[in-house]
């Protein structure tokens, strides 16, 4: 795992506009940062980094920022209090089934009892891929249905699972 080399810089950070600054704690909680996209994947127009607001209207979000592609529509966020994406560009498409297939992995790691850990674990081993390649923000169309086909899948419930699931509901 490789994290940002600002993270341990001595430079002073400067935060390119909008926004108000770059956390180096935030840039050391990054694993396997990806590159701030410049030319859109889709439509080879230019992306910019924007507040959320340009793109829902209004703000959202306590980091309400995102690189954009005015020109088709793609976006991703970013990580808290850094200029790092949170994954790919994503044209409306693959937000949806990014949403989608994330969904059901929440429901199933809720229905299984399971920790955000151990069901990452669990479905990058089901995958096939490796843990640090297991985020949906990186999946593409593809790997969207896997994931949500791996996680719509018949449940085994054990007794532990059963307890785990009861104990978490009631906190």
């Amino acid at each position: 795992m490789q994290i940002d080399p600002r993270a341990n810089s001595t430079e002073h950070l400067v935060a390119p506009a909008p926004l108000p600054h770059i956390s180096r704690r935030a840039l050391k909680r990054v694993k396997n940062p990806l590159p701030t996209p410049t030319v859109c994947r889709y439509c080879a127009g230019q992306v910019e980094l924007v507040n959320n607001s340009a793109i829902y209207r209004r703000e959202y979000g306590d980091w309400p920022f995102a690189y954009r592609c005015s020109d088709c529509d793609a976006y991703v966020g970013l990580h808290p209090d850094t200029d790092v994406p949170l994954g790919t560009l994503a044209n409306p498409q693959l937000r949806a089934a990014r949403n989608k297939s994330k969904a059901a992995f929440h429901a199933r790691m809720k229905k299984m009892g399971l920790s955000r850990t151990l069901a990452y674990q669990w479905l990058a081993g089901r995958m096939g891929i490796s843990i640090d390649q297991c985020h949906f923000g990186w999946f593409e169309l593809e790997a969207c249905a896997i994931a949500e086909r791996f996680s719509t899948e018949p449940v085994s419930s054990t007794s532990m699972s059963k307890a785990f699931a009861k104990a978490t509901s009631r906190a």
